[in-house]
């Protein structure tokens, strides 16, 4: 079993990075997997793209919410906080 998921790139909502400070300027993704039973809309910060694909670690994803409209209401803050926790998940 692979440490990676892939996904298509049209499955991406935003690329991004942090900028407040503290959280060290981690770059990550938002994008919606269907495939997830609950938190479909997930933010990760170890991935790289391959033949139009999107390869991303498992060890460093998290659930942010479950549909697009929950997300539309989520704080620039929330958001940022969960990059830097994804990548310190995936750390450890």
């Amino acid at each position: 079993m692979s440490d990676f998921i892939e996904i298509s790139k049209d499955q991406v909502i935003v690329e991004s990075q942090t900028t407040t400070p503290g959280y060290c300027d981690r770059v990550y993704l938002i994008y919606y997997n269907e495939k997830e039973k609950r938190n479909k809309v997930r933010i990760n910060t170890y991935y790289y793209e391959t033949n139009g694909m999107m390869k991303l670690c498992k060890h460093y994803d998290r659930g942010l919410c479950d549909t697009m409209e929950e997300y539309y209401n989520l704080s620039a803050d929330y958001i940022e906080s969960q990059a830097y926790g994804s990548y310190m998940d995936g750390a450890r």
